[in-house]
């Protein structure tokens, strides 16, 4: 996910940029993202080689809803804050990590943009609830034929019971 910055020298630009799943198929895995990811920033040089970017990055992710176990999609608009540097003092990009919510870059002078995937992967990490809830503003309530499976009726306890009794042979037979 790389932003091309060297055609932008005098004015401020306003800058959309979307990336999709074919750009970066194991950060979109890896971030639960349906959609592509929508960067809006507004570019502002200031010097030869040096830019300051503001604005949101947007998307949706399915994630697992913790009240249903339901999967859901969950729409996000997060802010991001770059100040990017052309130097010479480097020989490959680097992500200065000052825990500033500015994201830091110098890149060597001949690479005409950033790469601002590392970015966008701690802003959707950290802006991912804990324990995402399809309707948060809505209290959870059992629907007449929800009820909970009573252990009879679930399968998952026969497994576990086969289980404990596997346990207790291994058991049984270290003691003898």
């Amino acid at each position: 996910m790389r932003i091309e910055l060297s055609q932008i020298t005098e004015d401020t630009t306003s800058l959309e940029v979307s990336f999709d799943v074919s750009e970066a198929p194991a950060l979109f895995e890896e971030l639960h993202l349906t959609k592509p990811l929508k960067l809006c920033v507004s570019v502002i040089p200031e010097g030869k080689d040096k830019w300051f970017l503001s604005g949101t990055v947007s998307g949706v992710q399915n994630l697992i809803c913790a009240r249903t176990a339901e999967p859901f999609e969950r729409p996000f608009e997060e802010k991001i804050t770059l100040s990017v540097l052309r130097t010479q003092s480097v020989a490959s990009q680097e992500l200065e990590d000052d825990g500033d919510e500015v994201y830091s870059f110098r890149i060597p002078m001949n690479q005409s943009g950033v790469d601002i995937t590392e970015c966008i992967r701690e802003l959707v990490i950290l802006q991912e609830p804990i324990c995402p809830v399809k309707d948060p503003g809505r209290d959870f309530e059992w629907k007449s034929g929800d009820t909970p499976a009573s252990p009879e009726e679930d399968p998952r306890w026969e497994q576990l019971k086969a289980l404990k009794r596997k346990m207790e042979i291994k058991h049984s037979d270290s003691g003898n």
